[in-house]
């Protein structure tokens, strides 16, 4: 009996620890569940800053005392029709009919003038002295033989080549100015009447300059080569010429010694090349062009000489006129040449430089127009500009924005994105707003 209550408690034991354990054991997996889905809610996967907007961290107020002294002006934006730009590579090269050989008349040996005797690349003027023939016809024999003749009725042949071109230039130029002139006078009532531009006006009295200094050279040119005519029908009008009588050699126009063939005491003979003058008063800028982009393109206005990365290539811009030449193309690359006439009296031009072109296209689209000193440059070549928001007593807020360029054509910038129409925006003043900012400025 006893041993039956003995074992009856024992089992009851048994089983109240065992309930006892589970008890602890449900209770720690519960805790710790809800430990664990705690710990997950607190901690998210992924963390979000926001970033203050850029124009929160561009925005100045300045005194009404600073804004003066800056000299700050504002302007608004403006929306106007504008032509799109082309910007081509072209080559400069030497106009046909400018290059002038000199030959020997008569043969005979070279002397130098004055000890001096011209490079190539030197630059001479019209009747300069370049060189000294002295003829080698003996007193027996000072009539020249029928080949001879023949020769130096090449040599005045080649001469009357070039007097022709020369007239017929003269005669171009004289077309070409009065019809320029025209223009230019229409360009000029219409800016008085406030119905045409500045620009129009001042594209029409740089291309009446051209035509004009073309005209002038082309008739230097025909009056050296009549004069030098004269000299050669002169020496040779009676078939005879003196040995003791030296040749002085001169210019036949003004520009720059090619080459030079050659050398004092070298034995020539008729009609030898001696050396050759090329006129670069004026210069032909050769535009290869996409056969598909010549409908696009405004071919019968002039176009301005740019460097090949766009910008300025000389302090005042060049100008070129299109002109009527041999018609060129490449069947290898598709394209076809466009021609434009540049003045070039000071030699800003040399055959064979690659300059860029810029070309008007026809099409003309609306677009946001500013003035180009409003555009300012970070170091990524981002571009902005400074928009006056607000002006109280406290000051006047100027908050810098972000544009998207596309273009600047002369004083002015053409924008695709930016500030609305009627926004102020700095125009003088702008950069020393960009000092401030980065605390470059005072």
């Amino acid at each position: 009996m006893k041993s039956t209550e003995l074992r009856s408690v024992k089992s009851t034991r048994t089983a109240a620890l065992l309930h006892v354990a589970l008890g602890v054991f449900l209770c720690a997996s519960g805790c710790s569940g809800k430990a664990e889905k705690s710990a997950s809610a607190k901690v998210a996967p992924a963390k979000v800053e926001m970033v203050p907007h850029e124009t929160e961290l561009a925005t100045l107020t300045l005194t009404s005392e600073a804004v003066k002294r800056l000299a700050i002006q504002v302007v608004p934006v403006e929306k106007r029709e504008v032509s799109r730009h082309r910007t081509l590579a072209g080559e400069a090269i030497v106009p046909s009919g400018r290059s002038i050989i000199a030959a020997a008349p008569v043969p005979g040996i070279i002397a130098a003038v004055n000890n001096s005797f011209p490079q190539p690349g030197s630059k001479v003027v019209a009747a300069q002295p370049l060189m000294i023939l002295q003829p080698m016809l003996s007193p027996e024999r000072d009539v020249p033989t029928p080949a001879e003749q023949v020769q130096m009725t090449g040599a005045k042949a080649n001469l009357m080549v070039a007097l022709v071109t020369a007239q017929g230039e003269v005669a171009r130029s004289e077309s070409e100015i009065a019809g320029l002139q025209i223009a230019r006078d229409r360009a000029e009532k219409l800016l008085t009447d406030r119905a045409g531009s500045r620009r129009a006006f001042d594209d029409a009295v740089a291309l009446l300059s051209i035509a004009q200094s073309v005209r002038e050279a082309a008739k230097q040119r025909e009056t050296e080569l009549k004069s030098l005519l004269r000299s050669l029908d002169g020496a040779n009008a009676t078939g005879r010429v003196d040995p003791a009588d030296p040749m002085t050699l001169t210019a036949p126009v003004a520009g720059v010694v090619r080459n030079v063939q050659v050398s004092p005491g070298q034995t020539v003979t008729t009609a030898a090349p001696l050396f050759e003058v090329v006129d670069l008063s004026t210069i032909w800028i050769r535009v290869p062009v996409y056969v598909d982009l010549l409908t696009k393109l405004k071919r019968d206005q002039a176009v301005r000489l740019v460097s090949l990365d766009g910008s300025s290539l000389t302090g005042t811009p060049q100008l070129g006129k299109p002109i009527s030449a041999p018609p060129t193309a490449d069947a290898a690359s598709s394209s076809a040449d466009l021609y434009y006439e540049i003045d070039n009296r000071e030699m800003n031009l040399m055959p064979g430089q690659r300059v860029g072109v810029d070309i008007p296209m026809t099409s003309v689209t609306e677009a946001f127009v500013v003035p180009a000193a409003a555009i300012l440059y970070d170091i990524y070549g981002g571009t902005w500009v400074y928009v006056q928001s607000t002006t109280s007593d406290k000051g006047t807020k100027f908050t810098r924005s972000r544009v998207l360029l596309e273009w600047v054509e002369g004083d002015s910038a053409i924008i695709s994105k930016g500030p609305a129409v009627g926004t102020l925006i700095v125009t003088d003043g702008a950069a020393e707003l960009f000092g401030t900012e980065f605390g470059a400025g005072k």
